[in-house]
């Protein structure tokens, strides 16, 4: 498992130092969101006249659609900021797999990807915050199938397997695999650090952020890995 590249430095240290950036940081979004909302109030008041000519509303459309991204962003910038704490809980797994299967084949299907999920018997419950795991697990599929939505005919394929199968140890293992572009490892290094993204303007470039600082803040392992046109993202997961 050497191959594999972890996001070890994305676990966030607790203590007043990440409460006052959290503090900071939920202020910010709040003030910008204020802003974005006026931007987006005075650009709808300009959508609604008719008599304006089609460069004008052409603008405006832009500017509305414009805020409305930088408000996603507020939302979405605070997981990866430290902002979303996670609780030490027991997760079942088993009560997660039918939520998890319908939404790996639903992100498959927006891009027109096909999407195996093949979850291993006697998986056991492992220790994290239901809620935040499904988060990481969707920002992982998410990016996985977009990735292999850039190639033809591109597949993923999301495979759970309890303690000793597929690695030493007592760890419960997700691996989700993607045909994707070849990847060197310092483009595997690039894709956990916040707004890298190979996709383009409309990708903010912090999925894979927030799936490692969620990771790390319930103690799991995140590591991704590229060979002969796949890549692995590999999340291990402490047992209950």
């Amino acid at each position: 498992m050497s191959e594999f590249v972890f996001a070890d430095d994305y676990r966030l240290e607790k203590g007043p130092t990440r409460k006052y950036y959290q503090e900071f940081l939920k202020g910010l979004v709040h003030k910008h969101n204020n802003l974005m909302g006026v931007i987006q109030g005075f650009s709808s008041l300009i959508l609604y006249d008719d008599g304006i000519s089609q460069e004008v509303r052409d603008s405006a459309q832009q500017m509305q659609d414009a805020a409305r991204s930088a408000s996603e962003l507020n939302k979405d910038v605070l997981v990866p900021g430290g902002c979303s704490e996670c609780a030490a809980d027991r997760v079942e797994l088993s009560q997660m797999l039918t939520f998890w299967k319908q939404k790996a084949e639903e992100l498959g299907a927006e891009k027109g990807v096909r999407v195996g999920f093949t979850p291993r018997e006697g998986l056991p419950a492992v220790t994290g915050d239901s809620g935040k795991l499904s988060e990481v697990y969707v920002n992982l599929v998410r990016n996985a199938v977009e990735a292999a939505a850039e190639k033809g005919g591109g597949t993923v394929a999301v495979d759970l397997f309890p303690p000793g199968e597929a690695s030493q140890g007592t760890n419960v293992d997700l691996f989700i695999r993607n045909t994707s572009p070849d990847l060197s490892v310092d483009d595997i290094r690039k894709a956990f650090k916040p707004f890298e993204s190979t996709k383009g303007s409309g990708h903010f470039g912090i999925g894979l952020t927030s799936a490692a600082v969620l990771a790390a803040d319930m103690g799991m392992r995140l590591g991704l890995r590229h060979a002969e046109g796949t890549t692995t993202a590999w999340l291990a997961m402490r047992p209950a």
